[in-house]
């Protein structure tokens, strides 16, 4: 079976927007909702586009059956309003962007809506030391349109200047409560620039961090050059305990690290494979640190039939990886997606970054992550493998060399005191950024997701059965029946078929 292909997917994502304005049309506006959520998530898995002007106008027309009419609030100077879904300590800009409101002496009202907060407990404890914050925390037991109407609310209540929010592309709650507030500022941080998400049509401006999210909001996203503002960003940084290396790795080895969401690796021909491969015969002293989670089958396989057990290492998940870099010589882009948070640490951490990217993958270059008062001369990527291999050998061979590479990259990143410093310029007068723009390969992009459905994911289908339940038999029988007599599930079903039997004849 050759897999599914892009034109199934988007008769299923077709389908299920159809089903979203049916059930608008009989006021289940709970269920609309569910409906548009799944629309955006099945277009945020393939990106074949980045924006659904059906949906946000639904989204519009939803808020507006729910809330009703409202007049306009009288916005107090200096509130602001910190909308976030993820929370999460260290990771996203959860952090970068309350420490800066608070330091510009801004009364903020931070709104909570996710599942929980344990992994949360840095921001709790900043939020909770400034006498100016207050933190809202959304029932995550309520429904859709329960929550809409409670945080709707509880917003007009703070009457805020502005807002900013930081979401996932799928977030419908937000969206139909900030649709309300046309009188507020509405800053959409966009984390996810390279990617489909909904919200378009409820925000006044979209924050890029970078010359590609630019481009694609221009040219997919129907947003104006003047709702486009430019704000990089830099990692939080955690010190942490040093859990050490395995001992298998000697002292004086050149350890190259990479690693991130395993499925990053997988694709384009395992060409990552081949870049692994070729830092490994450049000098004997090389060691591959490998860290990150997902299936990590085709890794395994790749070190047995190499015999790279000594060469290359997985270490899992690190909670001390500002300590992996640290004792590590250079850090590997993954490919064929790259990570933007590992590139960044590497160059907090004064390392060398080697990164490869095909040509047709313009969000790969690590360029624009790595972009404060750079040059348009500045070049972190290669596109050849004659040119990686190049940079490869000289990082390897010579110390200096890296020393000064990682130099230069610690110097082209923003520090916590210019990102505050240039939010306070954005805020104060919304200049629209000036950027260079890219020429993406849309259709190849949109490709790439579709390769690692097919060869290695495989959960379109088992995605949609979680969705539509056993309505997907009718729905979509096609996956219904995919799902059902699919090689992983059929096993499944023999073992517990076999174990019942079992039981049964003792």
């Amino acid at each position: 079976m050759s897999g599914i292909d892009i034109k199934e997917i988007q008769k299923v994502y077709e389908k299920t927007k159809q089903l979203a304005r049916k059930e608008f049309k009989k006021k289940n506006y709970e269920l609309s909702l569910n409906h548009i959520q799944t629309a955006a998530d099945i277009a945020y898995a393939f990106n074949w586009k980045y924006t659904d002007e059906i949906l946000e106008d639904l989204i519009i027309s939803i808020s507006n059956e729910i809330i009703g009419r409202q007049d306009n609030i009288i916005a107090q100077k200096g509130k602001v309003v910190f909308y976030d879904v993820f929370a999460l300590d260290n990771r996203g800009l959860t952090q970068q962007y309350i420490r800066a409101i608070l330091n510009l002496g801004m009364d903020l009202l931070f709104i909570f809506d996710g599942c929980n907060l344990l992994n949360s407990k840095q921001i709790l404890s900043e939020i909770n030391s400034y006498p100016q914050t207050e933190l809202f925390i959304v029932d995550a037991s309520l429904n859709k349109v329960e929550k809409i109407k409670l945080t709707y609310e509880k917003i007009r209540s703070f009457k805020p200047e502005m807002a900013f929010l930081h979401l996932y592309p799928s977030s419908i709650v937000p969206l139909a409560v900030w649709n309300k507030f046309k009188e507020v500022k509405r800053y959409q941080i966009n984390l996810t620039d390279h990617a489909f998400w909904l919200g378009t049509k409820c925000i006044d401006y979209s924050i890029e961090f970078r010359d590609y999210g630019c481009t694609v909001s221009l040219e997919k996203r129907n947003l104006s050059n003047n709702q486009l503002l430019f704000q990089p960003f830099y990692p939080i940084i955690e010190s942490q305990n040093f859990e050490g290396f395995p001992l298998e790795i000697p002292e004086d080895s050149i350890k190259i690290l990479t690693g991130g969401t395993f499925y990053k690796m997988y694709g384009k021909s395992n060409v990552f494979f081949e870049l692994l491969k070729t830092l490994i015969e450049i000098n004997p002293k090389v060691v591959i640190l490998l860290v990150g989670s997902g299936d990590d089958t085709l890794i395994k396989q790749f070190i047995n039939y190499n015999k790279y057990e000594n060469r290359l290492f997985l270490l899992g998940t690190r909670s001390d990886i500002s300590e992996v870099f640290k004792n590590s010589e250079i850090y590997l882009s993954t490919y064929p997606f790259s990570g933007g948070l590992m590139a960044q640490y590497a160059a907090v951490f004064e390392k060398p970054i080697l990164a490869y990217t095909s040509e047709d993958l313009e969000c790969n270059f690590l360029e624009g992550l790595i972009n404060w008062k750079a040059d348009r001369d500045f070049n972190i990527t290669c596109t050849s493998f004659d040119s990686f291999k190049t940079e490869a050998v000289k990082l390897i061979e010579n110390k200096l060399y890296r020393h000064d590479k990682g130099l230069e990259n610690k110097k082209l990143m923003i520090t916590e005191s210019e990102f505050e410093e240039n939010l306070k310029n954005l805020l104060a007068f919304n200049k629209p950024v000036v950027f260079k723009k890219r020429i993406i390969d849309y259709v190849e992009f949109s490709n790439l997701y579709l390769e690692l459905e097919n060869n290695y994911l495989k959960q379109f289908n088992s995605f949609i059965i979680s969705r539509f339940k056993l309505s997907a038999l009718v729905l979509f029988p096609k996956q219904f029946f995919l799902f059902l007599f699919s090689s992983s599930n059929i096993k499944f079903l023999m073992k517990r078929i076999n174990t019942k039997f079992k039981k049964n004849r003792i």
